[in-house]
Order: structure tokens, then C-alpha cells, then sequence
């Protein structure tokens, strides 16, 4: 139980902490948190970066599901389920769900929390969860930098929409909340 005890709180620093090897020598910049090697949120994560250049083919169609809807939600949830969440995807078409879903099973986290984030996670861009237009978009954390989050998006990018790395700034006027994976 101890031993137990003890792996688990390892585990938890080591995922929350960041990393020494991306820390400029200098001390300028902040440093960037990434995921801990082997961990959940380190599966999910190199799940997502394994799709990055996936093209959707037709409009809305994709390998994400067989709906040829709009899939960035299919997307970030088959990354989680691929790395042993217990998920469905074809559950989560609408990215509003996966936050609700996420509030039901306590790892919903608002706009006033977004330091919680951490690689592995969903960030959801909008307002709220109740609409299309309120919750439109939804990418995976794959590293913070201070208030610099980068995500791995599906749904995203010029004609066609592909799976893309970018860059945001982590506040309330661009995502409403987030999600641990559950």
C-alpha cells in the first residue's frame, strides 16, 4: 500500500512537472510543461502528434468516424480513447459534450482555472458548452509555456482542414474551460 502510495505521488509530480531539459540555461523564459514518458497523458499526446498532416477527404469526412461532420471533437477523443481512457468517440461529435461529460465525471475545469491545464487535456474554445456557436472548437494540450499553450487540432487549417499544431495564448477570451482526461 505505502509502495502504492508513493508511486502514485511520483507519478503526480513528475506529469505536473516541467521540463528541465526545455528550461533555457539563462532562466528567462518559463518553463514549458510537457507530459511525463509512459504516462496516460504522454499516450494521448503522442497519439495526437502521430495524426498531425491527416487530411480530412471530402467535406467533413475523416478517420476519425464514420459521420462526415465537423470532427475536431472526433478527433481530440479518439486520442484519449487510443491511449486507454475510457471513452467512446462517435460520442463526441459536439465539442459542448465533452466538457459536460467532463463536468459529470468531476475533470471539467472553467475558464477561471485554465492554469490547471496540463498536456493530455482538452481545451475548448467559445463561450459555453450549450451550442454549436458557444462551443465551436476543441484541441489537445500538447505543452504550456507560462500563458502559452500549444494544441493539436484536427478540423483545422486551410482547405482541406487537417490536423495542425498551434499555438495560443491560455485565457478566458479564447477558451471557456478544460478537460483532464476522465
Amino acid at each position: 500500500m505505502l509502495t502504492s502510495l508513493v508511486v502514485m505521488v511520483a507519478t503526480t509530480v513528475a506529469v505536473l512537472a516541467p521540463s528541465p531539459t526545455e528550461t533555457p540555461s539563462d532562466g528567462t523564459r518559463a518553463p514549458v510543461i510537457t507530459a511525463a514518458p509512459g504516462t496516460v497523458r504522454d499516450e494521448i499526446v503522442t497519439a495526437a502528434r502521430a495524426e498531425l498532416g491527416t487530411e480530412e477527404v471530402g467535406r467533413n469526412c475523416h478517420a476519425y468516424s464514420e459521420q462526415c461532420v465537423p470532427w475536431c471533437a472526433l478527433f481530440a477523443m479518439s486520442t484519449w480513447e487510443r491511449a486507454g481512457v475510457d471513452v467512446e468517440t462517435e460520442d463526441f461529435a459536439f465539442t459542448g459534450d465533452v466538457y459536460t461529460t467532463g463536468r459529470s465525471e468531476g475533470t471539467a475545469y472553467d475558464s477561471a482555472r485554465l492554469e490547471e491545464a496540463r498536456p493530455g487535456d482538452v481545451l475548448l474554445f467559445g463561450t459555453g458548452p450549450r451550442t454549436p456557436t458557444s462551443s465551436h472548437h476543441i484541441g489537445v494540450v500538447e505543452k504550456i509555456r507560462g500563458d502559452s499553450v500549444t494544441l493539436i487540432e484536427g478540423n483545422t487549417g486551410d482547405n482541406p482542414d487537417r490536423v495542425m499544431r498551434r499555438t495560443y495564448r491560455l485565457d478566458a477570451n479564447t477558451f471557456y474551460g478544460g478537460v483532464h482526461p476522465w
